[in-house]
């Protein structure tokens, strides 16, 4: 779970998820970044859905349907773990 780098309090799931696309520490209310290595890590993670549905999609030739339900149930799945990989930092960081 992600620890606000200026009052050293570790946020819940919850919080996370809901601070998601604004990272202000539901505490201190100081805003956080996301550090570089945990972006790197979650643009991986980003690329995983197509990853898994290319090939079990060639494997048991799934419909456009099936295949569509598949990638949304792998996306809420990584956006549930998403808390769990994330790290934060006082400034944003250079992405190199």
């Amino acid at each position: 779970m992600p620890v606000c780098q200026n009052c050293g309090t570790k946020w819940t799931w919850k919080q996370t998820i809901r601070r998601l696309f604004r990272l202000n520490c539901p505490y201190c209310e100081t805003k956080q970044y996301e550090s570089a290595s945990s972006r790197f890590r979650n643009g991986g993670l980003a690329l995983l859905p197509l990853v898994l549905i290319l090939p079990i999609n060639v494997l048991f030739d799934f419909s456009v349907g099936t295949t569509i339900i598949i990638g949304i149930i792998i996306t809420l799945a990584i956006l549930g773990l998403y808390p769990f990989v994330l790290n934060l930092s006082n400034e944003e960081e250079a992405f190199w």
